[in-house]
């Protein structure tokens, strides 16, 4: 990794000569309020799409719109409030991907709140700490490019012009995105979802598309090239492979056959796109073993310098001290370590004291050893490809094969799994607990050096920007479990449904979190559809093998196996979905001259951001009615008419959505 030259060092916009108030009392309330918004919002897109949006931009300009009707507002003021809300979304990711784990497998029937907020907290925070030592290595001597932190940082710079343009289109698009959804799952006058199934001879195919804005938003943003594998995974699974399953082993019985179809993708394909994420998230750790190695090398030295090196006298450059660090560390380790023993101690395993303690003590270490380096590994990855780019997954499937096949080497002697399919529950909920500790480091750790690479480029101080960063962590972790708890009860997570009478079509498909369920449990029960995920695992070698060659020969398109395993993994309509927001990118830029700026670069995403956010917010908004009146149907228009007309209102709302955010990405102005 090469060093800068000091003529190629970021010049803060504002100097390190000069002082501006940076944490107030407001920025400190409204960045603890948008976190709230943002971890709520997130929780709900990352249940239902596999993945959240960036915070720190539309943080970032809804800091800009408010605080400008003060006078004596700041960019360094801006800037801390969008450090603090950014915290909610990754805060929200870590926990999203892990813990409805438990959910689906049973070991938990509600968000315990003490639980799941120790555990973000303890993530969160572990994720800040492990950050703070990496930041004068990473982003100072070797300046790392960081994207989405440089992209903030413009933002705010560019949000002392007071350009109003961006801020319309992203409220117009919010209020039509949270306008559609809401006649979709509030009046329930707007179809959801257009399909079509029929059977020909001995087999049965068909088609469906979600009609949900956010879905469309997120294929627009991602661009035809980088769902270009995700939809070749869907066509294989809907279009060949089911198709042929039903030729030779006939429909099960349904209601109808989408119904029938649904459930043999669930019950059967969806463990392909199991084996396919699997072998595909420890391929992109592998893959990028020369910059792990790297990473952690660059973190003990950062450390090293942070012990022997005299703190710079410049504002700019000044880190939270490094022995409140490792204070912070140590201090940390002992909840962490009274967690596990909690854990362990409640789980009433059949094994002797010894077994008992070496389970919880190599829980704990495991978790902040394994954790620095998921964080370290993290916040390097995302300095060079950008935080949507970061295998979170693949991280964290890679800490749960490791804590899991160690588990199983200590206990198996004691405990036979295969047989006690109680004791094999327990342990795999210690290892989805484990693996939340880890995912919240990393998810954290890396999305924390991008806020900080934005603060290099505006001229926060650094150390404010941690301690603030911190507060972002815990105010989210406080929360997010009320936030689980009323997605849950309004909507269901998976296949479990909180209540009887619960429509199964509007639950939350959280498909990492039943990844990380399928895997851990199936390390120590053994009653796992091996042939569909080792098929998985055969295609996921193929999806490597030609994203090797395409990068290989420097082709614009490549072939991600995650992205090939959601489109596995996801049902028909999801994946449909995506690909209409990826149709419109190509039509945006279609015609544009090679090697020109895209149109959609400023207009285009911004309106994209804001479709997802207006539906994202309106469905965490509507689970606090929905959770407390314990139904859906709350705001429904139970007219004869509705279901005659809903498709085409729905369609034709929908078609409209698509044409504004083609017209959006197409304004060149």
């Amino acid at each position: 990794m090469s060093r800068v030259d000091p003529a190629d060092r970021v010049e803060p916009y504002i100097p390190a000569s000069t002082a501006l108030p940076e944490v107030t009392l407001r920025a400190l309330i409204l960045g603890i309020v948008l976190a709230i918004i943002l971890a709520a919002s997130s929780t709900y897109v990352g249940l239902k799409i596999a993945r959240t949006i960036a915070a720190s931009i539309p943080a970032a300009l809804i800091s800009m719109l408010l605080l400008r009707r003060f006078k004596n507002a700041n960019i360094l003021e801006n800037n801390m409030v969008q450090t603090i809300a950014s915290a909610g979304e990754v805060v929200a990711a870590g926990v999203i991907y892990t813990l409805p784990a438990l959910i689906i497998l049973g070991y938990w029937q509600s968000f315990n709140y003490i639980q799941t907020a120790a555990i973000a907290m303890i993530g969160g925070v572990l994720g800040v700490l492990f950050s703070v030592p990496l930041r004068r290595s990473m982003i100072v001597k070797d300046n790392l490019p960081y994207p989405e932190g440089l992209a903030t940082g413009e933002v705010l710079k560019a949000g002392e012009n007071t350009h109003k343009g961006s801020t319309k289109i992203l409220f117009v698009s919010s209020l039509f995105s949270a306008g559609l959804s809401f006649l979709q799952t509030g009046f329930k006058i707007a179809g959801e979802q257009l399909q079509y199934w029929t059977k020909a001879g001995a087999t049965a195919f068909g088609g469906s598309i979600m009609l949900s804005p956010v879905l469309m938003a997120a294929g627009y943003i991602v661009g035809m090239r980088g769902l270009l594998s995700f939809v070749i995974g869907g066509l294989l699974t809907w279009a060949i492979a089911i198709p042929v399953f039903v030729s030779t082993h006939g429909l099960p019985e349904a209601a109808d056959i989408g119904s029938a179809l649904a459930m043999i993708h669930k019950q059967h394909f969806r463990f392909v796109g199991v084996g396919v994420l699997a072998v595909g998230g420890i391929w992109c750790v592998i893959s990028l073993m020369k910059q792990i190695v790297q990473a952690i090398k660059v973190s003990l030295a950062a450390m090293k310098e942070h012990r022997s090196e005299f703190s710079s006298t410049l504002r700019t450059d000044r880190d939270l001290p490094f022995k409140y660090v490792l204070l912070g560390v140590i201090a940390l380790s002992i909840p962490t370590f009274i967690l596990f023993m909690t854990l362990v101690k409640s789980a009433e395993l059949p094994f002797n004291d010894l077994m008992f303690w070496v389970t919880v003590v190599s829980a704990a270490l495991f978790s902040l050893v394994v954790g620095f380096v998921a964080a370290a590994i993290a916040s390097y990855i995302v300095g060079i490809v950008g935080t949507t780019s970061l295998p979170i997954s693949g991280i964290t499937i890679a800490a749960i094969i490791a804590f899991a096949s160690f588990l199983l080497l200590v206990l198996h002697s004691h405990i036979d799994f295969a047989l006690n399919a109680d004791a094999a529950l327990k342990a795999a909920a210690i290892v989805i607990i484990f693996a939340a500790v880890i995912c919240l480091a990393a998810a954290v750790g890396g999305d924390n050096m991008q806020d900080l690479k934005a603060g290099q480029i505006v001229g926060a101080t650094p150390w404010k920007q941690q301690l603030m960063l911190a507060v972002g962590a815990v105010a989210s972790a406080l929360v997010i479990p009320f936030i689980l708890q009323t997605t849950f009860e309004a909507y269901g997570i998976g296949d479990i449904l909180p209540r009887a009478g619960m429509d199964p079509e509007h639950a939350l498909p959280a498909p990492q979190a039943t990844l990380m369920a399928t895997l851990a449990k199936g390390f120590f029960i053994g009653k796992l559809p091996w042939h569909m995920i080792g098929g998985g695992a055969a295609l996921a070698v193929i999806a490597i093998s030609i994203d090797e060659y395409l990068k290989s020969v420097k082709s614009d398109y490549r072939f991600p196996p995650l992205l090939f395993a959601l489109g596995i993994y996801l049902p028909l309509g999801y994946v449909t979905a995506f690909f209409v927001g990826g149709i419109i990118h190509v039509l945006v830029n279609w015609g544009r001259p090679a090697g020109g700026k895209a149109h959609e670069t400023s207009h285009g995403v911004l309106c994209a951001s804001g479709i997802i956010a207006g539906e994202a917010i309106l469905g965490a908004i509507l689970t606090i009615p929905f959770a407390y009146y314990q139904t859906t149907d709350l705001f429904a228009v139970k007219m004869p008419w509705v279901a005659h007309y809903e498709g085409m209102i729905g369609i034709i709302l929908y078609a409209a959505l698509c044409g504004f955010l083609y017209k959006q990405g197409k304004r060149k102005d």
